[in-house]
């Protein structure tokens, strides 16, 4: 049955990302969601996703688009430094891609905190910055765990139906078994 949700959570979220703009608003469901059921919550699964969707719309889109637009300059840079020849410019790439990497960060526990708490953008962003630096090792877990289907996709075509079935929801369910855990200290104090 979790199987089966996290199948047409998957759906979902990559039917309501086609729109890219809002693939901000479609993973902060998928978070909303794959928290209810690592909490063992019951509901009707698709009412909820849609719920969520339409609740975090406008700060998951601004969260979205911010820090897309940032990794996106970041990676353009990374890309015009191939130019730059010797140790300087390896460096720099080097620096360039670990704030990537932390902007990426950044974004996953961003979504996440969105998905469980009311704030405003401005203290989602800072809670997830410090829930991040908190605990820095499960952090990069989370980046590793949230990258795996592109990089199985990378190494053979043949893991294409895997990732359109969990690509997006699987990672996000084991990430949010770890997200309830943190959450839950902060919920009751």
């Amino acid at each position: 049955n979790k199987l089966g949700n996290l199948m047409v959570l998957n759906l979902l979220t990559l039917l309501c990302s086609l729109p890219l703009f809002t693939a901000g608003a479609a993973m902060t469901a998928l978070y909303a969601c794959t928290q209810r059921l690592a909490r063992k919550e019951e509901g009707d699964l698709i009412h909820s996703y849609f719920k969520a969707f339409r609740d975090n719309f406008r700060q998951a889109t601004v969260l979205w688009l911010t820090g897309g637009s940032i990794i996106l300059f970041l990676l353009f840079d990374i890309w015009l430094l191939r130019a730059v020849p010797g140790t300087f410019g390896l460096v720099y790439r080097c620096l360039l891609l670990v704030l990537v990497l932390l902007f990426l960060l950044e974004l996953i526990y961003s979504f996440a905190v969105l998905a469980r708490f009311d704030n405003t953008l401005k203290n989602t962003a800072r809670n997830a910055l410090l829930f991040c630096a908190g605990k820095i090792g499960p952090a990069f877990l989370m980046l590793v765990l949230t990258a795996l289907p592109v990089i199985l996709f990378t190494i053979s075509y043949r893991f294409f139906p895997v990732v359109v079935l969990l690509g997006l929801s699987g990672p996000a369910y084991l990430a949010s078994i770890y997200f309830v855990s943190l959450f839950q200290a902060y919920e009751k104090g």
